[in-house]
């Protein structure tokens, strides 16, 4: 059984699809199998694919439903300790990602480590002790995060929703279940900040809403699902909305709140 399972989930990444492949060739540590889930590209990604089909352990190109119908169907065909997701556009920051994973001594349910916007280098999240408090303020980038194969298999990814279905499996697997966390001082991934998840932001939320809607009976969930709730009303939507007023009705307004928003995060760097 490989330490590692990396699953790289595309649709129509043609432009991307190489530099991510290219990425994971390129590990040193070749502990790992390497599952592809195509969901029936037709701008001649699948020709690209089909280059490198000799490194995959396992790969389809076909209709699939979304993103997250993708990456459940690749876990069905992982054997690996721990699963990753590099899907087209992300790619590992450099060749000696996993290399330094192992060297670390991983063991928990979850490792996390750093994920950097591939245009302008920012880190896109950092550490933050308490989980809870993490999954409050946005979730773990999967990209930069290895989870047991197990908890994927026990709580597939909910394919109902399209942007938020991860954040659901955070809850689930590291709030519900316990399970132990460790976070790694490294940048694992460089992320298009491009995709669904980052364009989409209102429905993010809204799908987080529904999400804790489904928790408020689960006896060790409800609690905490208020809590994410109010959470996400009082530091997301009112400022959000208010920002949108600001963009509408005064541009200078807009703008300083910008400024004062970048500095806040230079300080809490």
């Amino acid at each position: 059984m490989p330490t590692f399972s990396i699953i790289t989930v595309c649709y129509n990444e043609a432009a991307h699809i190489r530099e991510t492949l290219d990425s994971i060739v390129s590990q040193t540590c070749k502990d790992y199998e390497w599952i592809v889930v195509d969901g029936g590209s037709t701008d001649g990604t699948k020709d690209i694919l089909e280059q490198y089909a000799d490194h995959f352990s396992w790969w389809c190109s076909e209709p699939d439903k979304g993103i997250y119908n993708g990456m459940n169907k690749g876990v069905k065909h992982a054997t690996g300790e721990y699963v990753i997701f590099m899907n087209g556009g992300d790619c590992f920051c450099d060749e000696h990602v996993l290399k330094d994973m192992v060297k670390s001594g991983i063991t928990a349910d979850v490792i996390e480590g750093k994920a950097a916007d591939k245009d302008t280098g920012i880190i896109i999240q950092g550490y933050q002790a308490d989980i809870a408090q993490k999954l409050m303020k946005d979730g773990i980038c999967h990209q930069s995060a290895f989870a047991r194969r197990e908890l994927l298999l026990k709580y597939p990814y909910d394919e109902s929703y399209k942007i938020a279905a991860d954040w659901k499996f955070w809850i689930q697997s590291l709030l519900r279940d316990n399970g132990s966390y460790q976070y790694i001082d490294r940048v694992i991934a460089t992320i298009d900040t491009h995709g669904i998840t980052y364009s989409q932001f209102q429905r993010n939320l809204q799908e987080r809403d529904m999400i804790l809607s489904e928790f408020e009976s689960d006896a060790v969930l409800s609690p905490i699902a208020h809590i994410l709730r109010d959470y996400n009303y009082l530091t997301h939507n009112t400022l959000v909305q208010y920002a949108v007023f600001l963009d509408q009705h005064s541009p200078k307004g807009y703008q300083l709140v910008r400024k004062i928003a970048k500095r806040v995060v230079k300080l809490v760097k």
